[in-house]
């Protein structure tokens, strides 16, 4: 059954992000081509938007195109932006023109009569200023501009044998000035099912919530802070709390192909409903692998970006005694420029006391949203 529905999750999420792209709008006016960024990649001149400095390649939309490039600096001969963008680094947040790429790890710009060069490494935000797109959405990106998330809803309505309505909402935010990163993330789900014989219960009622403070004291290398709270009312989990600290390095390819291991001790609180089971209480190593892969350039869809992460919180006395872990994998195929469609997998196993329930639970969830 779990490789039907996964089969049918990925199915319905390859169709439609080829349609999407398939019917987007390739043209413009006249009136959006008066104001254009150019520049040269091995002697051929293009005319567009820059959107990002990566790491190792510029994100470049070409005029009358709705889809991304991603061009090696080596490759670029010359730039030049009519447009204004507006520039945040190392606390500093500046509007100008970019007028020149140097040594493939800095680029020049040009603020008022002042020149200034920025290395991109340092580089935490990159948007157009608001002089030259006053829209809603560029108008946020330009007000809060350490400030990243996503918020994605899932909706299943099934009629049949029984009755299901399923609600999904998966919200991220990252904040990150210099060296202080904060992250947030909930994801909360709720479903009921009715048949003609019984009455409407709730089959899902479960909420997961996570708060992260990094320090990226050195290249790669940072402190983490963490608490991780959760309940699930059909596994009879009324409650949990983790609370963590740690260390993590991260293996980097570039910004958007990365692995990063992390270990740090942890606390795990866990209440049940009823009086059936005690509370369960006991101190924990905090064991990570988290990581991202993107995939740019690619036939139809242009850029896949697929992610997962995996935490293991074993009892440090007897881990086969008690354990709490957590995976998922993601795929995302970002549709337009804030729109996207994810299709998420995800593991649950625990030492749950209650045989009814068991120690495993997997979920697999087709996602529609805004990335901000």
């Amino acid at each position: 059954m779990m490789y039907v529905n996964v089969t049918k999750y990925f199915l319905f999420f390859m169709m439609f992000t080829l349609f999407s792209y398939g019917a987007a709008d390739t043209r413009k006016t006249a009136a959006d081509a008066e104001v254009k960024d150019t520049i040269v990649v091995r002697g051929m001149v293009l005319y567009g938007q820059v959107t990002n400095f990566g790491p190792e390649r510029l994100s470049f939309k070409l005029l009358y195109s709705e889809g991304i490039n991603h061009i090696a600096y080596k490759d670029i001969e010359s730039i030049n932006t009519e447009h204004t963008y507006h520039i945040s680094f190392k606390r500093i947040d500046i509007e100008g023109r970019v007028v020149a790429i140097e040594d493939n790890e800095y680029i020049k710009v040009i603020e008022g009569e002042n020149e200034r060069t920025i290395k991109i490494a340092d580089i935490d935000n990159f948007v157009m200023s608001e002089i030259d797109d006053s829209s809603f959405e560029n108008r946020i990106r330009n007000k809060f501009p350490y400030t990243k998330g996503s918020i994605h809803i899932g909706l299943e309505n099934e009629s049949g044998s029984s009755d299901k309505n399923n609600v999904d909402v998966v919200m991220k935010l990252r904040h990150k000035q210099a060296e202080h990163e904060i992250l947030f993330a909930i994801d909360y789900e709720f479903e009921t099912t009715e048949t003609p014989t019984t009455p409407e219960v709730e089959s899902e009622d479960e909420l997961v919530a996570a708060l992260i403070y990094r320090n990226h004291f050195k290249n790669n290398q940072y402190y983490y802070a963490s608490i991780l709270g959760d309940y699930d009312r059909p596994r009879q989990i009324k409650n949990r709390y983790i609370p963590a600290v740690g260390y993590g390095y991260r293996f980097r390819l570039d910004k958007s192909r990365w692995i990063e291991p992390s270990i740090g001790l942890a606390y795990a609180t866990t209440k049940y409903t009823g009086d059936e089971y005690s509370d369960k209480n006991f101190a924990a190593a905090a064991l990570g692998l988290e990581g991202k892969y993107q995939f740019d350039d690619l036939s139809y869809i242009n850029t896949l970006i697929v992610d997962g992460r995996i935490l293991y919180f074993p009892r440090l006395e007897d881990p086969s005694a008690d354990w709490i872990s957590r995976a998922n994998l993601n795929f995302s195929v970002p549709l337009f420029d804030f729109f996207s469609v994810r299709l998420a997998f995800g593991w649950i196993n625990d030492s749950n006391p209650d045989p009814n329930v068991g120690n495993n639970k997997e979920t697999t969830k087709l996602l529609f949203g805004l990335d901000f």
